[in-house]
């Protein structure tokens, strides 16, 4: 338990380390096996947008705050993200990408690029609560929407950056919207929402779970975001959900996980409001018309042929 706990709250040896890399691992991958899957994209554009895939967000999220870039000001993101970009390509004999490929690996970094994910979102929460919480409106004690939308923002930069505002948002709210209002929202009504009636109404309700824990407000909250978000992560893998899993939209992408595991030779019966069942009926209807119709026509040419 304290083992878990101290990985969800990013307590322990090298561990700032431990999410740069995988994280920087986690998009040289994303573009090895997408835009880059035939190996003929140039490797300064394949590396840059390695880059792009893994630290969009901590590249341009901080700017909107008027603070630097942890891509300037930290060492370690650029350091990582050469040596992912190596390692996934350039290895002998392809050695790298393979091992990477692996159910293992996939998991390993699957995990921390969740957990560099999720201590971003509470860290750029803290950053716009320290930075408006003297200027809250006049309707409620808290400023609301500055750090619920910032962490927000920092989630979706990559798909802004990769997509384009409009082909990352055409389908719908993506997940990274949904995960990032959820797990931001009740972080800062949680921890930062001290006077307002929804962050008290939080506490008395879930309070009693940090005390059963063992644990502060604020160390409870980060483990259940981190926590969380690691279990979505991991459904979210191809092998499993998919990446179209959502825990507040999951009926529709787990029907139709189930539909494509149904071996290919198998049969079904087509329900009443099925397409298929709609053409059956539709087929069979018109050959009973049609059916009629030459009846009609073979009782009329008799009545003929007995004129005659």
């Amino acid at each position: 338990m304290e083992d878990l706990l101290s990985y969800l709250t990013a307590d322990f040896r090298l561990a700032s380390e431990l999410q740069c890399f995988w994280m920087a691992v986690q998009g040289s991958m994303a573009v090895r096996k997408g835009p880059n899957k035939d190996g003929k994209m140039d490797w300064f554009h394949a590396f840059a947008l390695s880059i792009m895939t893994a630290y969009a967000g901590a590249s341009f999220t901080a700017l909107w705050m008027g603070r630097p870039t942890s891509m300037l000001s930290n060492d370690l993101n650029m350091t990582f993200c050469i040596i992912a970009f190596v390692i996934t390509n350039y290895t002998p004999f392809d050695v790298g990408y393979k091992v990477l490929s692996s159910i293992p690996f996939v998991l390993v970094t699957t995990g921390f690029a969740q957990l560099f994910r999720g201590m971003g979102l509470i860290k750029f929460s803290d950053v716009a609560q320290q930075a408006f919480e003297k200027m809250p409106s006049e309707y409620y004690p808290t400023p609301i929407f500055g750090p619920i939308l910032l962490p927000v923002l920092l989630g979706n930069m990559g798909g802004f950056f990769s997509k384009g505002f409009h082909g990352h948002l055409e389908k719908g709210m993506p997940w990274p919207v949904q995960n990032g209002l959820f797990c931001a929202s009740f972080y800062h009504f949680f921890i930062h929402d001290q006077e307002g009636f929804v962050g008290k109404f939080m506490r008395r309700t879930l309070g009693h779970y940090p005390a059963m824990l063992g644990l502060d407000d604020k160390t409870f909250a980060i483990a259940f975001v981190n926590l969380f978000m690691q279990v979505v992560g991991i459904l979210q893998l191809p092998d499993l959900l998919g990446p179209g899993f959502s825990p507040f939209n999951f009926v529709r992408p787990t029907v139709l996980k189930a539909y494509e595991l149904v071996p290919m030779g198998a049969e079904t019966k087509a329900g009443p409001g099925t397409p298929a069942a709609s053409d059956a009926n539709g087929s069979a209807a018109t050959k009973k018309k049609k059916s009629g119709k030459n009846k009609a026509v073979s009782n009329d040419q008799q009545e003929k042929n007995k004129d005659l």
